[in-house]
């Protein structure tokens, strides 16, 4: 049943917002892939990369030739694997970005594009596994912290309507008190324009 109602308002939403495009006169956008999920910065000493996922629902428009600005959400991971253990943490989040871009077109049928911006997250889900099977889940933890906010850049290639991104988002905040700060992500999807 929740998966019915999940799939229900994931429809909505892409209904709504490409209705919306149409009448704003801009681009909608369906992109998905792997991410690679890390933390630099402070307290961030034996930790490594942790694979993920992330997928989004963008809105471009157009300002000046090829110029637009993004805007969308986004649902993705951030989190850390603990060298040398079987210890992980992983948080299911959501986002906001807010770029500004430039789309080059090399042909009719081929373009590049490149953006950078700001984003704001909010953890809604997740769990610390320390490795000998006890998971604590991330409200339990003390101070934690489910926002985050910092910087996104972006490039892809177009073919037609098919786009293959990189995402870079570096994150400030910390996630707990002297816990680490500077979620990192790396993120390579496919995408299609409507």
């Amino acid at each position: 049943m929740k998966k019915i109602f999940l799939m229900l308002v994931a429809a909505l939403m892409v209904g709504t917002a490409t209705v919306n495009a149409q009448i704003w006169g801009g681009q909608l956008i369906l992109r998905g892939g792997f991410a690679a999920n890390n933390f630099k910065g402070d307290n961030t000493r034996g930790i490594d990369m942790l694979p993920g996922y992330n997928f989004s629902l963008d809105f471009n428009k157009n300002f000046y030739k090829g110029a637009y600005w993004n805007t969308g959400v986004m649902f993705g991971t951030r989190g850390f694997d603990v060298n040398h253990s079987d210890a992980k943490f992983r948080a299911h989040n959501f986002n906001i970005p807010l770029t500004v871009g430039y789309k080059y077109n090399l042909t009719d049928n081929l373009a590049v594009d490149g953006r950078f911006g700001a984003f704001f997250g909010v953890d809604m889900a997740g769990k610390i596994d320390d490795g000998n099977g006890d998971d604590v889940k991330i409200g339990d933890i003390e101070d934690y912290k489910r926002c985050d906010g910092g910087l996104i850049i972006g490039m892809g290639v177009w073919y037609k309507r098919i786009n293959i991104d990189y995402t870079f988002k570096r994150g400030f905040g910390e996630v707990w008190e002297d816990g680490p700060a500077g979620a990192v992500n790396h993120m390579i999807r496919l995408g299609y324009a409507f």
